[in-house]
């Protein structure tokens, strides 16, 4: 197991017991034939490549981590039930039964930072999270269970607290708060003048990674070696750019759960933001 994960650019990977996590979604446990004696393979996935974006988030940069995960989970089935035919084990990641950032925690792949993401002190908060969850024990996977299961916390610098343009992040900021910019971005609809303010003044049409670009983790945090979040990066999405997306193109995208609307809307202020 370790030796296929390596393989995949997967260097930061620990193995719990599913009784050490958080279970919030046990629906799913159940419907894949999952009990308590399962076990968890919590696995990062770092997509920060080392062409920076200029108007959206690091992670909107690179095609959907979901199709990545999806093309990682076929290889592992293929890989595991050529040893194990019979072995339960099922790929997760964002719709997940448990709570991945407290999993990634106890498992010692990083800390929670004031921000909420998870940092990992090699690529800092850019990555992704999944698990694979199995009934095989960690002798079987030529692995063991982790040993550092307390969750640590940041340094709590507060550089992100006042970074942050909407001011949501620190709870005892007396500064006027708002949505986070991340979230207005994706919301449907008219904006609010305010939110338009926002959207224009930090030039984003997709996210935000003021946050974690200020994190004292980033300064030094390493790229992806991951061969996927290499690929089709955009460094810039304008208006252009989004009328030569075909839709298959488009759907490719972390963006485009939203639609077409929402991100040609965002698209459009950033035309007024650079006319300003």
């Amino acid at each position: 197991m370790k030796n296929f994960l390596y393989e995949h650019g997967i260097e930061f990977f620990s193995m719990i017991p599913l009784s050490g996590c958080k279970v919030i979604k046990p629906y799913l446990l159940e419907k894949n034939g999952f009990d308590e004696n399962a076990n968890v393979i919590v696995m990062l996935f770092p997509y920060r490549s080392e062409k920076r974006p200029v108007n959206l988030s690091v992670y909107a940069s690179v095609k959907d981590y979901h199709k990545y995960v999806e093309i990682l989970s076929e290889e592992l089935e293929k890989y595991i039930k050529s040893r194990y035919p019979s072995a339960l084990f099922k790929v997760f990641a964002d719709h997940s039964p448990i709570d991945e950032v407290h999993a990634a925690c106890v498992s010692g792949l990083g800390f929670i930072g004031d921000n909420g993401l998870l940092i990992n002190e090699k690529y800092s908060s850019f990555v992704f999270l999944g698990e694979c969850i199995t009934n095989l024990s960690p002798e079987k996977l030529g692995l063991e269970y982790a040993t550092n299961t307390c969750v640590r916390e940041c340094l709590h610098c507060k550089k992100c607290a006042l970074a942050c343009p909407s001011h949501c992040i620190a709870k005892d900021d007396a500064r006027p708060k708002s949505e986070c910019l991340s979230a207005i971005t994706q919301k449907k609809g008219t904006l609010s003048e305010n939110e338009e303010n926002l959207i224009l003044e930090n030039g984003s049409i997709w996210g935000c990674d003021i946050c974690q670009n200020v994190c004292p983790f980033t300064k030094n945090a390493s790229f992806t070696p991951i061969k996927f979040f290499k690929e089709d990066v955009i460094a810039l999405l304008d208006m252009k750019v989004l009328d030569g997306m075909s839709d298959e193109e488009f759907y490719e995208r972390p963006f485009s759960w939203r639609g077409r609307a929402v991100i040609e809307r965002n698209a459009k202020l950033y035309e007024k933001h650079k006319s300003n």
